[in-house]
């Protein structure tokens, strides 16, 4: 009888060790969804998010259920800013809406309050249609 240690190492033994490992590294991450392969959803949004002027981004795990793992971002001024209407689905003309309502409010409350304090010149509101986003100006300007 042969020992162990030589039918371990017998080639047929050795080769259907190593086709096991192949196998485990290709099928495995497909079956947990460890996938670097991107989404439906995660594409959708990133073309929605680029028609609008803004840069997509996706954090590991992003897919269909997972809406916080993908935000797209604008840059106004030098500061970032968030585009909240922007979905896998399309554009979202009610968070736009929202946000335009938003933004003529924060405008209203600086002019009466300024944040600088009562005798500083109130800080400008701009209103971005394209990317629903209402830019803070930086004082003085």
């Amino acid at each position: 009888m042969a020992s162990l240690r030589a039918r371990v190492l017998s080639w047929p033994v050795v080769l259907a060790i190593a086709g096991a490992l192949v196998l485990a590294e290709l099928v495995l991450p497909r079956l947990r969804g460890d996938s670097n392969e991107l989404t439906a959803a995660d594409k959708s949004f990133m073309k929605v998010c680029r028609d609008h002027g803004g840069t997509p981004k996706l954090a590991p795990g992003s897919g269909d259920y997972v809406k916080d793992a993908r935000y797209c971002e604008i840059v106004y001024g030098g500061d970032r800013y968030e585009m909240y209407a922007v979905h896998p689905e399309g554009f979202s003309d009610r968070e736009a809406a929202d946000a335009h309502r938003s933004c003529l409010a924060q405008a209203e409350q600086e002019r009466r309050q300024p944040e600088d304090g009562p005798a500083a010149t109130p800080r400008r509101f701009t209103w971005h249609p394209r990317s629903a986003i209402c830019e803070k100006s930086h004082g003085a300007d």
